[in-house]
C-alpha cells in the first residue's frame, strides 16, 4: 500500500472516524503535531481525553506497558488513544512484545505510533502496512512551501500577501515549525489586524539566518574556505539542524542558477526576480554573487549538495562532518565524490 500524507490522512478521517493502527514518520516535527492533534481529536471528544489518552516514548517506557495500556477498556466512551513517540528506537524484542497488536490490532484503542525513518522492508513495518495506515510526513519542496504558509497562516487566524509569502520562504526556510512558530509571532505584532503584508514580515522575522546564508555562499564562490567554515559553524550556532542548513543552502543555489539562467534570456528586473521567485528587493544581493559562479563551479556544488543530503540521511557519522565535507567539496573540483567516513 502507498504510504498517505497529511491531506491524505484529513480526507479519510473527513468521511470516517480513526482506525486502530497507525505510524506517523518524517522529518518535519509540525506534520507530525498537525497528524497527531488532528487524529486525537476525531477519536476522542474533549470530556473523554482526561481519562482515555496516554502518551509514552521509546525510549523511558517499555514495550509491555504500552501493550498493556492498548489492552485496557476504555472509560465512559467507546475508544482510547495511545502515542507511542519514537518508535525507531525500539530494540528486536520489543517489537516482538508489540506484535500481537500489530498482527490484530485492538478495535477498541487507536495506537499511534512515530518514527523519524523506518525500514519498511522489516516484518513489523510490514504489518503495520498490512493491518493499519502508514503516514509519510515529509518536508515540503520549495515549490510547495507557498500553499503551507497559507495553511499555517489561516490556523493561526491570519490571511497573508504574496509578497508576504515570499519574503518568510525566503527568510525562515523550508521548515514548517518555524514558519509555525514565526506565524505565532506576526499575529501578537498585528494585534487587531489579522492581514500580514511584506512590511509586517520585515519588522518581526529576522534576517540574521538569511544573512549567513549569503556569507556562505560568498564564501564558497571566492574559494574561501577558512570563511565558509566559519559561516557554517555560525548557521549551526544559530540553531538551525544540520538538514535545515543544507536545505537553506541548496535553495540558495537553486535561486542563484535560476538567476544565472534568467540573466542569459535577457531577463532583468521584476521579470527576473519572479522567475527565480525571490521578492525583488532582495534581487541586488543575489544578483551581486553571479560573477562568482562558473557553470562548472556550480554544477559541482549541485553535486556536492545532492551526495552531502543522502549522507545526512544515511550516515550515522556526525551531520556537522558532512556539511563540513561539503564546503571542503565544493572548494576542490579535482574530487569527485565525498570522502568515506
Amino acid at each position: 500500500m502507498a504510504n498517505w500524507d497529511l491531506r491524505k490522512l484529513q480526507q479519510s478521517l473527513e468521511k470516517k472516524s480513526p482506525g486502530p493502527l497507525y505510524l506517523l514518520f518524517g522529518e518535519e516535527p509540525y506534520l507530525l503535531r498537525e497528524s497527531l492533534s488532528l487524529l486525537k481529536t476525531k477519536a476522542l471528544s474533549e470530556g473523554a481525553q482526561d481519562f482515555n489518552y496516554d502518551q509514552f516514548f521509546a525510549s523511558e517506557v517499555k514495550a509491555a506497558q504500552v501493550r498493556d495500556t492498548v489492552e485496557m477498556l476504555p472509560m465512559m466512551c467507546s475508544r482510547r488513544v495511545v502515542v507511542y513517540r519514537d518508535v525507531h528506537h525500539l530494540k528486536e524484542a520489543d517489537w516482538s512484545v508489540l506484535m500481537p497488536l500489530l498482527e490484530r490490532p485492538v478495535e477498541s484503542c487507536t495506537l499511534l505510533m512515530t518514527a523519524e525513518k523506518i525500514d519498511k522492508r522489516k516484518k513489523q513495518f510490514k504489518k503495520i502496512d498490512e493491518q493499519g495506515v502508514l503516514v509519510e510526513l515529509k518536508r515540503p519542496y520549495d515549490n510547495q512551501l507557498p500553499g503551507w504558509i497559507d495553511y499555517i497562516a489561516y490556523n493561526n487566524g491570519l490571511e497573508i500577501s504574496r509578497e508576504a509569502v515570499s519574503l518568510i520562504q525566503q527568510l525562515v526556510g523550508a521548515s514548517l515549525s518555524e514558519i509555525n512558530s514565526e506565524m505565532g509571532k506576526l499575529a501578537i505584532y498585528l494585534g487587531a489586524r489579522t492581514r500580514v503584508e511584506a512590511e509586517d514580515v520585515l519588522a518581526v522575522v529576522s534576517q540574521t539566518k538569511m544573512d549567513t546564508v549569503f556569507d556562505l555562499a560568498n564564501a564558497i564562490g571566492r574559494g574561501d574556505r577558512a570563511q565558509a567554515l566559519q559561516s557554517l559553524a555560525n548557521l549551526l550556532e544559530q540553531g538551525q539542524n544540520e538538514v535545515g542548513a543544507l536545505a537553506l543552502i541548496a535553495r540558495h543555489m537553486r535561486i542563484l542558477a535560476s538567476l544565472k539562467q534568467g540573466m542569459k534570456r535577457g531577463l532583468s528586473g521584476p521579470k527576473l526576480s519572479a522567475k527565480a521567485g525571490i521578492p525583488h528587493f532582495f534581487l541586488q544581493e543575489y544578483t551581486s554573487q553571479i560573477p562568482l559562479w562558473s557553470e562548472e563551479k556550480m554544477s559541482h556544488t549541485f553535486k556536492a549538495l545532492q551526495e552531502t543530503d543522502k549522507a545526512l540521511k544515511s550516515s550515522p557519522v556526525s551531520g556537522a562532518i558532512w556539511l563540513e565535507n561539503f564546503v571542503i567539496q565544493s572548494q576542490s573540483p579535482r574530487l569527485s565524490r565525498l570522502p568515506r567516513l
